[in-house]
């Protein structure tokens, strides 16, 4: 629940030297804002039709510095009062009664949660509002009342001051409320010297339209600034728009308080509503066409950023789709593959073992006939080896396209062993090196481990078919560290051009001059080894060949 008292107790910060100051400096600016304001009507009373700008002054320091600022409003209003010959008592009311405004402003604007800065057209509205329908209602009818009670203003009078309070208010705090927000706002961002260069042309233009050109019609003068004022509220934004109102504001009073120009042909009343009409409609029209259009802008900046957020989520989420089907289809087939090859180890185990068994039959026979042939025990110790390497071949290969279900620990040493004997490297006339410590042990998944180094090595072989290498050799190096264990298989067959490495691992990506390769094994290496596997691999040109990389964790990191 709000309570009137609540408004006027303020924290020890704010007695302080730099609140005396402020204080002081609203009070001064209160008091001569009103000065000058009051000096320009023909009754040169303590009620103005004409813009009071002190009202102005006072409601933007109150939303810009808080209620703290209410005896700044309070002395000025005061001070100004004494100065128009008003008595001490009708001068107190009329200063608390402006005062309880500002802070009746303070608490609409918090209670609404309009933004000082102005930043849409909710916030300008929104103040506009409260200015004419809340304010200057509270303020016109109170202090007209003081006015009236202490006899200075007359019971004939009353409804016309009512009115002239009301007006003049709201027209003071229309024009130099939003401009001092708005200057505030920008007060960092802003060019000063293209900012006076623009208010010294606003002047200029004033001062030829009001006080120098012969132009008796009001619309004609209308059409000339009210269009240009919307251009620069459009162009310039909403701050070098209220300055030039501002600007012609005060060059059109000036204007008619020195009975010059279009403010000044008929009688004293028709001027100044006229003069008015002038000031309001450019106000309310160049103002609210510009924060209207300020908004819709930033809005269509807001929608093109949103749009743009979107493309690049649905390329992400698109690319990411395109991964996991490459990967699916490639997994299916691998897992087709090893069913077809599962089939063909079943059949060839049988006529496999049926050697087997003759071959130790003959061996048998052999020994019970001690017949000492070494050339036939030779040869029939061959069929038994070819025949166990042929049946390991069969399992290493069926175990291979099956992917790993669960991570485990193995030795990549032997499993690179192994590879380079699913490649049968002898028969390709290429030499391997393979240096490291076998008992290095990973926690992974161990056939997807083995495809990623057979990809590797499948491409280094087709490299130095392509590239006709001279004595071909693979360097594979394993090593470890405290966290992470590296493989490196280096070839010599003239490394990978630079417009290709960058996109060696992009789907569909092939070094292959024969056009036989599909592109996606080392795209499928790079996904095993980095979203299965958690781990890096990488690829550089060195020492004459290419160099690829693998790091995994040493302990893993699985669900």
């Amino acid at each position: 629940m709000f309570y009137p008292s609540s408004l006027f107790n303020f924290p020890d910060r704010y007695r302080t030297k730099a609140y005396f100051s402020k204080i002081f400096i609203m009070a001064l600016v209160y008091y001569f804002a009103g000065i000058l304001s009051l000096s320009v009507s023909n009754e040169n009373n303590i009620v103005t039709i004409v813009i009071f700008a002190a009202e102005g002054f006072a409601l933007a320091a109150v939303l810009l510095f808080g209620r703290s600022i209410w005896p700044g409003i309070f002395i000025g209003q005061f001070l100004l009062a004494l100065n128009q010959d008003i008595s001490l008592l009708p001068s107190l009311g009329i200063a608390m009664v402006n005062t309880l405004e500002a802070l009746l402003a303070w608490k609409i604007f918090r209670y609404f949660g309009f933004n000082k800065d102005l930043k849409s057209a909710k916030d300008l509205f929104g103040l506009f509002f409260m200015i004419a329908f809340f304010l200057q209602p509270f303020s016109a009818f109170f202090g007209t009342l003081i006015l009236y009670s202490a006899s200075i203003v007359d019971s004939h009078e009353y409804l016309n001051t009512l009115f002239s309070w009301w007006f003049g208010n709201t027209l003071g705090q229309m024009l130099w409320t939003p401009m001092l927000l708005l200057l505030y706002a920008n007060r960092r961002n802003l060019h000063i010297f293209e900012f006076l260069l623009t208010g010294f042309f606003f002047i200029l233009l004033a001062y030829l339209i009001f006080m120098v050109l012969p132009v008796s019609n009001l619309s004609i003068i209308i059409l000339i600034t009210l269009p240009l004022s919307i251009y620069i509220a459009i162009k310039k934004g909403l701050l070098c728009a209220s300055v030039m109102i501002g600007i012609l504001s005060l060059v059109s009073i000036y204007a008619t308080y020195r009975n010059v120009g279009i403010f000044s042909s008929m009688s004293m009343m028709d001027n100044i509503i006229n003069l008015n009409f002038y000031i309001l409609s450019h106000i309310l029209i160049v103002l609210g066409v510009g924060a209207l259009y300020t908004e819709a802008k930033e809005a269509k900046e807001a929608l093109k950023k949103l749009n743009l957020s979107l493309e690049s989520e649905i390329k992400t989420q698109v690319e990411t789709l395109n991964r996991q089907n490459i990967l699916m289809i490639q997994q299916a087939k691998l897992a087709s593959m090893g069913e077809m090859l599962g089939m063909i180890a079943h059949q060839w185990r049988q006529p496999l073992n049926r050697i087997n068994s003759n071959i130790a039959v003959l061996n048998s026979v052999i020994e019970e006939k001690d017949f000492d042939n070494p050339m036939l025990k030779k040869k029939l110790e061959n069929i038994k080896t070819q025949t166990r390497f042929m049946s390991d071949t069969i399992e290493d290969f069926s175990s291979f396209f099956h992917p790993d279900k669960k991570a485990k620990y193995f030795q990549p040493y032997i499993l690179v062993q192994k590879a380079l004997t699913l490649i049968d490297i002898k028969n390709q006339q290429v030499s391997a090196r393979l240096q490291g410590d076998t008992d290095i042990k990973v926690l992974s998944y161990k056939n997807e481990y083995l495809q990623v180094i057979l990809s590797i090595l499948h491409n280094a072989i087709e490299n130095f078919a392509v590239t006709h290498t001279t004595d071909p050799l693979l360097d594979i190096v394993l090593k470890e560290d405290d966290t992470h264990t590296i493989l490196s298989i280096q070839d010599n067959g003239g490394g990978i051009r630079h417009e290709k490495i960058e996109t060696i691992f992009d789907p569909f990506v092939t070094t292959n001059q024969s056009g036989k390769n599909s592109g996606l094994g080392l795209y499928m290496a790079k996904l095993l080894i980095e979203e299965s596997m958690h781990g890096t691999l990488d690829v550089s040109n060195r020492n004459g060949g290419a160099c690829f990389t693998i790091t995994l964790p040493k302990g893993g990191s699985y669900a």
